[in-house]
C-alpha cells in the first residue's frame, strides 16, 4: 500500500512538472497572447481533471481544492495577538472602499474615518500613478504607452480634463467602490463610441474595424506564464491570495466563529484562489458590524498589503533599478491616416516628446498628456528629429495624436546572478502591488461571491437596489469585452 501511494505521488509531481513545462513552452512560443491563453486554458483543465481524480479533490473542469485543518491554529493564534488592530484595519478597509459613505459604519470611530478619507486622496495622489511599474510586466493586447500609461495614470493628467476631477470626488464620497464603477463605465463609453463608429462606418459602405480594435479590453484573464511572468506570478498570487484569506478567518476568529478549513483553489497547477471557511451559521448569528468586520477584512488587508509593497517599490526604483535596466521606449508601429504613419519606423527609440525626456511609458504619457488636435508634437528618436501637427484622436476629439503605438523595453545591464536575483525580486514585489489593488477593487463590486456583494447584501434592505448594481455592473464589464471582437478575429 505504502509502494502504491508513493508511486502515485510520483505521478502526481510529474504531471505537475510536465505542466510547468508547458507553461513554460507557451510562454516563449510567442504565437499570440490569445492563442496562448486558449491552449493554456485547455492544458489546465485536463491537467486539473486529472490530477483532481488521483489526488480524490473536490472540484470540477480543471478546478479543484486543496485544503484542511491545517493553518487554523495559526490563524487562532494570530487573532488573540495585536489587540484591536485587526478590527480598526477592517474599518480602515471600510473607509477605502466606500470613502463618506463608509461613515454610516464609523460613527463611533471618527479617528479611523479621517485617517482613512486622508488615505484614500493621498493614495489617489501619490500610489495610482505607479500602477504603470506593474502593469509593464503584463503582456496583452493593446497595452500600449497611451493605453497602459492613461489606464494607470490618470491621475497624473489631472489638469487634462473634467473627468479626472469627477473621479476624485466619486471616490472621495464612495471611495474605490465607486471609482472602480466610473473607470469601468468611462472605458465603456469610449468603448460604445468606437462601436458606433465602426457600425456608421459600415452603413455608409466603407467598414473599418481600427476604432474598435484600437480601444483596451477592459476585461482580461490575468494566467502566470501566459500574459504574466510564471514563477514571479505564481510567488505574487499566493502572497495575496494567503493575506486576504488569512484575514477573514482573524476576524472570523475575533468574533469567535469557529473555522472549518482552509486551503487553496487550483487551476491546473496555478493557484487562483484561497479559502478560509467559517462556520456561516455562526457568521449569521453576529450583529451587522461584525459580519461586516469579517467580509471586508480580506480588502482591507489588499490595500494594507499594496500600501507596503509600494513602499518597498519605490526605493528600488529610485537607487536599485538603475544599476540593472537599460529603459527605454520604441516605436512599435503607426496608424494610418496619421502624420507619423510612413515616416516614423517600429524599433525607432524616443528619446524626447516635447522636449520632454523619455525615460519610460509613465513619463511619456506625462509628455503626451496635454496633446492636442493642431498643436505642434516635435519627437527626438536615435535616428533624428521629427517635427508633426496632432490630429484628432477617433475615440476622444479632445485627444490630440500623430498616430504611434509604442512599447518600453527593459534591457539588463548584465546577466549575472545578483542582476537576475535583483530583478525577480522587483517584479514580485510590483506585481504584488498591483494584483493586491486589483484583488481590493474587484472584491468590493457586487458580484456574487465576492466580498463587497456579501457587504451589500448584510447591510442594504433592498434587493432592488443591489440587482440594479449588479445590472449595471455586468453590461459595463459585457461593453468592456467588445473588443475582443477584432483581437479574436485576427
Amino acid at each position: 500500500m505504502a509502494t502504491k501511494k508513493r508511486a502515485n505521488r510520483i505521478e502526481i509531481y510529474a504531471i505537475i512538472a510536465i505542466a510547468f513545462a508547458f507553461i513554460v513552452l507557451l510562454y516563449y512560443s510567442h504565437i499570440g497572447v490569445v492563442d496562448e491563453w486558449v491552449l493554456g486554458i485547455a492544458g489546465m483543465i485536463f491537467v486539473g481533471g486529472t490530477l483532481q481524480r488521483m489526488g480524490s479533490f473536490s472540484g470540477g473542469y480543471g478546478l479543484y481544492m486543496i485544503g484542511g485543518k491545517r493553518g487554523i491554529k495559526s490563524i487562532d493564534n494570530i487573532s488573540k495577538k495585536g489587540g484591536g488592530f485587526w478590527d480598526d484595519m477592517a474599518l480602515f478597509g471600510l473607509v477605502l472602499g466606500f470613502g463618506v459613505f463608509s461613515y454610516f459604519f464609523l460613527r463611533k470611530r471618527k479617528d479611523i474615518f479621517i485617517f482613512g478619507l486622508v488615505s484614500l486622496v493621498l493614495i489617489m495622489l501619490f500610489v495610482l500613478p505607479y500602477l504603470s511599474y506593474g502593469v509593464q510586466f503584463l503582456n496583452l493586447p493593446q497595452i500600449s504607452a497611451e493605453t497602459s500609461a492613461a489606464a494607470s495614470s490618470v491621475h497624473s493628467t489631472i489638469a487634462a480634463n473634467l473627468f479626472s476631477y469627477i473621479i476624485y470626488a466619486a471616490s472621495i464620497i464612495t471611495g474605490f467602490t465607486g471609482y472602480t464603477f466610473l473607470l469601468i463605465w468611462y472605458n465603456a463609453g469610449l468603448i460604445l463610441y468606437a462601436t458606433y463608429t465602426v457600425l456608421l462606418s459600415a452603413l455608409q459602405g466603407h467598414a473599418q474595424v481600427a476604432p474598435l480594435a484600437n480601444q483596451i479590453p477592459g476585461v482580461a484573464p490575468v494566467i502566470p506564464g501566459i500574459d504574466i511572468p510564471l514563477i514571479a506570478g505564481i510567488v505574487s498570487l499566493a502572497f495575496l491570495l494567503i493575506i486576504h484569506e488569512f484575514s477573514h478567518g482573524i476576524l472570523a476568529r475575533r468574533a469567535k466563529v469557529k473555522l472549518k478549513s482552509i486551503g487553496f483553489l487550483v487551476f491546473g497547477v496555478i493557484p487562483i484562489g484561497a479559502f478560509v471557511e467559517p462556520d456561516e451559521k455562526e457568521v449569521s448569528k453576529l450583529d451587522k458590524m461584525q459580519q461586516t468586520k469579517i467580509f471586508s477584512a480580506g480588502i482591507a488587508s489588499n490595500f494594507v498589503a499594496m500600501i507596503v509593497f509600494f513602499a518597498i517599490m519605490v526605493p528600488m526604483i529610485l537607487f536599485v533599478l538603475p544599476g540593472l535596466y537599460h529603459t527605454g521606449v520604441f516605436i512599435e508601429s503607426t496608424i494610418s491616416g496619421y502624420p507619423a504613419n510612413g515616416v516614423l519606423a517600429p524599433g525607432m527609440q524616443v528619446l524626447y516628446w516635447n522636449g520632454y525626456p523619455i525615460k519610460n511609458l509613465s513619463s511619456f504619457a506625462v509628455a503626451a498628456a496635454n496633446d492636442k488636435p493642431g498643436s505642434h508634437i516635435s519627437v527626438v528618436t536615435n535616428t533624428g528629429a521629427y517635427n508633426f501637427t496632432a490630429l484628432p484622436s477617433s475615440t476622444n476629439s479632445t485627444k490630440g495624436l500623430i498616430g504611434v503605438e509604442v512599447y518600453q523595453k527593459n534591457s539588463p545591464v548584465n546577466s549575472s546572478a545578483y542582476t537576475r536575483l535583483m530583478l525577480f525580486i522587483y517584479s514580485v514585489i510590483a506585481l504584488s502591488f498591483m494584483l493586491n489593488f486589483l484583488v481590493a477593487v474587484v472584491n468590493l463590486l457586487p458580484i456574487p461571491g465576492f466580498d463587497g456583494w456579501r457587504i451589500y447584501k448584510t447591510n442594504l434592505k433592498h434587493d432592488y437596489l443591489i440587482k440594479a448594481l449588479v445590472y449595471l455592473l455586468l453590461i459595463g464589464l459585457l461593453l468592456n469585452a467588445l473588443p475582443w471582437i477584432p483581437i479574436l478575429a485576427r
